[in-house]
């Protein structure tokens, strides 16, 4: 993997990260207190469609070639000694897969009244899928976690990144506390995200000792 993919691989995993600001401007009730909420959080339809539903495309898409750069650093460092590239591949499908799962609960309803606007604002299958929507999320953080240790540590076994990254395995527990802290868990996954993101688009592909 040359320099120049491993650069436009790290970028495309900073853009990543930035594409999901607009949807956590919207945010998600995370445990509605009741249909109202749920209705208030659907308010502007086409507005919700656009920020948890369009731009979120971009952010999986980005993701996935950002992935697939930073296995194939983590294997050309490791080798199959470990399989933790293997490993860190892995944990990044099972996000971006339950990610993707989890825009598609939250955005099918609103979607659906936009695309048959006569339907009227149904109280019980709004709350459904806004709930299955964060047990996806919640789900999806167990492949960030695992993501973030495995990469973790290769950067401490071979030095591939910088040895500070390792910290970032925090950043892993964070992700499994989703359930208790949504919003915190998501920003420090997606912060990792970018940082890596970045190492890799200033670095470039490391080079053979």
């Amino acid at each position: 993997m040359d320099t120049t993919t491993v650069r436009i691989g790290g970028a495309l995993g900073v853009l990543s990260a930035l594409v999901m600001i607009p949807a956590y401007v919207v945010g998600t009730p995370d445990r509605p207190i009741d249909t109202a909420e749920a209705e208030r959080y659907y308010s502007s339809y086409s507005g919700f469609v656009t920020a948890n539903g369009v731009i979120p495309i971009l952010h999986v898409l980005f993701f996935l070639f950002f992935l697939g750069t930073l296995a194939g650093v983590l294997r050309r460092a490791d080798g199959d000694r470990t399989g933790l590239a293997g490993t860190a591949l892995a944990g990044g499908i099972v996000f971006a897969a339950l990610t993707a799962a989890g825009f598609t609960a939250e955005v099918a309803y609103p979607a659906t009244l936009i695309r048959f606007d006569e339907l009227p604002f149904d109280d019980q299958i709004a709350p459904l899928l806004l709930t299955i929507a964060s047990w996806f999320y919640h789900y999806c953080q167990v492949g960030t976690a695992v993501m973030i240790f495995a990469t973790s540590l290769v950067a401490w076994r071979t030095e591939v990144l910088p040895r500070w990254t390792v910290v970032g395995a925090i950043l892993g527990v964070l992700a499994l506390l989703h359930t208790w802290l949504p919003l915190t868990a998501a920003l420090g996954g997606l912060v990792w995200i970018g940082v890596i993101g970045l190492l890799l688009a200033i670095r470039g592909a490391p080079t053979d000792e």
